[in-house]
């Protein structure tokens, strides 16, 4: 059995958002060259503009906006980047570090009550756990983000935590369970904006792994129709690679054949090497079902070649990732910095109103004090005067 490629679990990216939209780059970057509230707010927008294409850039614009959030000690813009902090070590694998930024996130949405922020939150702790492999605790995390962006009614954005109940689930083996969260998934995506999301794939996976042939082939021929939709030739390769698999389980192995060349079409297009290989292995296994052992043998060859590519592409990846997890834990040490002269700052401005509120308290005391022996004075005067008038003077 050819296993389809289940869809990744849904990330939120805080943004703490300007009053009006920012329409483009050049605008974003021009306000994010401040040093005010929106300047934070840009700088982060920023990082959600390049955290896919260029990490390190996104990764320079969030500790801005953190440097600029912790001086203006602006809460929301300190939460959105630890959250955006959380993102970027989670995407490079250093899990413990983002799990610490999406705890200390939780905690300043909390206290600052940012409903949105803290549903982000909540959503982000649930991926880690679920890349962990600590599925109840993945659910209890994603189930409460849920129930928060609800009561929000931010559907977009419960689509995405749907389809995370509905992944964690699957791979706790509880398709029945996954199949129902992808169905209310899908029940909110007729009623947005198609541009962003696909949930067709993932219950079509569900399906295709309970032996649901048919139900899985409705749901992938969905996926490739929205993925047409959004000209998404990515998901287009995707879904055809899965109808292919479909085809090649019921011995369809010319249909299956027709659909994954399709597949292959488009995967070379945008140069998509995990799924080039993954197509090139099932070409090989169909074009030798059918007796082309020549061509066979070449997408073998195919599939081996795309292989070592994605393995001497890894590891190249691990040093480049390396690299910009130094360089954040060079920064930390500034933004440390940064924090432990705000916190002396906060000291500073707590002693200066105590002193300022101590002597304002001894002037009061030393003025009511002047104010009662003044009044003691005149007092003990008008009783002398009293005195001298009320005594004998010695005639009859």
């Amino acid at each position: 059995m050819l296993k389809p490629l289940i869809l990744s679990i849904c990330v939120l990216l805080a943004t703490v958002v300007a009053g009006q939209p920012v329409g483009n780059l050049d605008s974003l970057e021009q306000v994010a060259s401040g040093t005010g509230q929106a300047a934070v707010k840009a700088n982060n927008q920023l990082y959600n503009q390049f955290i896919n294409s260029n990490p390190k850039k996104a990764l320079d614009y969030t500790l801005h906006a953190l440097d600029l959030a912790l001086t203006l000690n602006f809460k929301e813009g300190i939460a959105a980047s630890y959250n955006n902090i959380g993102v970027f070590y989670k995407n490079h694998g250093v899990i413990d570090k983002a799990m610490s930024y999406h705890l200390q996130s939780l905690q300043l949405n909390k206290d600052i009550n940012n409903a949105k922020g803290y549903a982000y939150s909540l959503n982000n702790i649930g991926t880690i756990y679920s890349m962990k492999g600590q599925y109840k605790n993945a659910l209890e995390y994603f189930l409460k983000s849920y129930w928060l962006l609800d009561s929000l009614k931010d559907e977009k954005n419960m689509v995405g935590a749907l389809n995370n109940l509905g992944n964690t689930y699957l791979a706790m083996g509880e398709d029945y369970r996954a199949i129902g969260f992808y169905k209310k998934a899908i029940k909110l995506y007729d009623k947005i904006d198609h541009s962003e999301f696909d949930p067709y794939s993932n219950i079509g996976n569900a399906y295709y792994q309970r032996g649901e042939y048919k139900r899985a082939k409705k749901y992938y021929e969905l996926a490739l129709k929205t993925s047409i939709e959004r000209k998404d030739i990515v998901g287009q390769a995707f879904a055809l690679h899965n109808l292919a698999a479909l085809e090649k389980d019921k011995n369809n192995n010319k249909n299956a054949l027709e659909l994954e060349l399709k597949a292959l079409s488009h995967a070379q297009n945008v140069i998509n090497k995990p799924l080039l290989k993954d197509i090139h292995l099932s070409l090989a296994n169909l074009y030798y079902s059918l007796g082309n052992i020549e061509q066979a043998y070449d997408n073998r060859v195919l599939y081996d070649a795309y292989r070592n590519d994605i393995v001497n592409e890894t590891s190249s990846k691990k040093l480049a990732d390396l690299e910009v997890t130094f360089h954040l834990l060079e920064k930390e040490k500034e933004i440390e910095l940064i924090r432990k002269e705000n916190e002396l700052n906060k000291l500073r401005v707590s002693n200066t109103k105590t002193i300022v509120i101590i002597a304002i308290m001894g002037a009061i005391i030393l003025l009511g004090g002047l104010i009662i022996f003044l009044s003691l004075k005149n007092g003990n005067k008008g009783f002398n005067m009293f005195n001298r008038r009320m005594k004998p003077t010695g005639k009859e």
